[in-house]
């Protein structure tokens, strides 16, 4: 992954993501949004990556091992509902940690890239 995306000539300043969970969402609904084909949309706050740079991420991920096809299921699930699971609104505790697993692996690969802020 490239650590600057922007143009030469664009100077404006990124800001990384606050967290994986923060990065994972936004991926979400740029994919979201490209499929329901919305343009013209600009964003207020310039991020440090493309949106496919999150799916390669965690495609990565997968490949080598660390998540399994279940930690996929259930970050694309939430992600696209834009919301995490939950015990108190009705997800086992076995999806809220798969969930917590995979967004722990992809944080550490995206603090490394300057995607998410390393503190």
């Amino acid at each position: 992954m490239r650590n600057i995306y922007l143009s030469q000539f664009d100077q404006r300043e990124t800001t990384p993501f606050e967290s994986s969970e923060e990065a994972w969402f936004w991926y979400c609904l740029c994919e979201s949004l490209k499929n329901e084909r919305t343009h013209g949309h600009e964003a207020k706050t310039i991020r440090p990556c493309e949106s496919s740079d999150i799916a390669i991420a965690v495609k990565k991920l997968l490949r080598e091992g660390t998540i399994r096809p279940e930690h996929l299921k259930v970050l694309t699930k939430y992600g696209f509902e834009q919301v995490p699971p939950h015990p108190h609104f009705g997800d086992s505790l076995k999806i809220c940690k798969l969930w917590k697993e995979a967004l722990s692996f992809l944080e550490g690969l995206l603090r490394k890239k300057g995607i998410v802020y390393c503190l």
